[in-house]
């Protein structure tokens, strides 16, 4: 009797134990299904997230470009200063309307809008937009914000703007840094014109790092641009320069220099096109070898 009570009892907890176990083993795979389909939402999210981040930036046509040998390519480099209807008899000032009507014209015409990063990716890979254009603006002058960047948004253009750092949230002459912020996250290049506005070639070479350097940081700091490009001041540079920008970490540089800017002149010597007040039809002219 006592045999077959021990054997009841051993019979009793195998199926205890096995019953336990099956609670056990349905329990975690609950707790397993629950936290699959929580990991699935929190995917599905972040999915989500990247196309909404993906639809925010322009797609680039790969039928708008093409690839060429690097010494073939050859991209327009405009050169604006103010944006402003202020002195007719200053050829620096851009009259608004004009502008309004150069930049519509680029953007029905088909022309393809670069930043410094796309000009240097061309020049090194040979991959250009079949109608590049790039526009750039030297000083910071105000109305580059309320006229000219204005007209680039209402285009889906971008342009680069090169600033002279100590004059930032200076005066209302010129751009502040609540102004140049907003630029840049509207897709704009924040670039360096140097903190004071020196002519290379009439200073030291500490002189001529300090410049760059302390345009970077304010950059950085005031605007949060990661600047990576120089404008000469005036347009003056020498080899010293050169070298100087190349061993602070300058990837390119762009003159005053009139033409169509090529690998062959040196990505530390980009020659651009000055723009004046001009009809259409002369402006039109510039990109006379794009258009065929």
């Amino acid at each position: 009797m006592k045999k077959i009570f021990t054997i009841i009892l051993w019979i009793a907890i195998i199926i205890l134990i096995i019953l336990g176990g099956k609670y056990l083993y349905n329990k975690e795979y609950e707790k397993n299904k629950v936290e699959d389909a929580n990991s699935n939402e929190v995917i599905e999210n972040e999915d989500k997230d990247i196309e909404v981040q993906e639809e925010k930036l322009p797609k680039k046509n790969e039928n708008d470009y093409v690839t060429l040998n690097i010494n073939d390519v050859r991209i327009p480099i405009l050169m604006y200063h103010s944006i402003s209807d202020a002195d007719p008899n200053n050829s620096l000032l851009i009259p608004v309307k004009q502008f309004e009507e150069q930049i519509k014209w680029l953007k029905e015409s088909g022309f393809t809008p670069m930043l410094l990063d796309d000009i240097v990716e061309a020049y090194t890979t040979g991959y250009v937009p079949k109608k590049p254009v790039a526009i750039t603006f030297d000083d910071g002058y105000s109305d580059n914000y309320t006229d000219a960047y204005r007209i680039l948004k209402e285009n889906n253009m971008k342009g680069t703007f090169f600033i002279i750092t100590n004059n930032i949230d200076a005066d209302g002459f010129y751009m502040n840094s609540a102004m140049l912020k907003e630029m840049k996250e509207g897709g704009m290049g924040i670039e360096n014109h140097t903190s004071r506005h020196i002519e290379f070639t009439n200073i030291s070479r500490d002189d001529k790092a300090n410049i760059i350097i302390e345009g970077i940081n304010e950059l950085k700091e005031k605007v949060g641009a990661d600047s990576k490009y120089i404008c000469y001041p005036v347009g003056r540079y020498d080899e010293e320069t050169i070298e100087v920008e190349k061993e602070i970490g300058i990837k390119a540089a762009v003159t005053t220099e009139y033409g169509i800017s090529s690998i062959n002149d040196g990505l530390y010597s980009l020659k651009r096109v000055r723009i004046f007040p001009m009809d259409i039809e002369s402006f039109k002219n510039i990109f006379k070898d794009f258009l065929n």
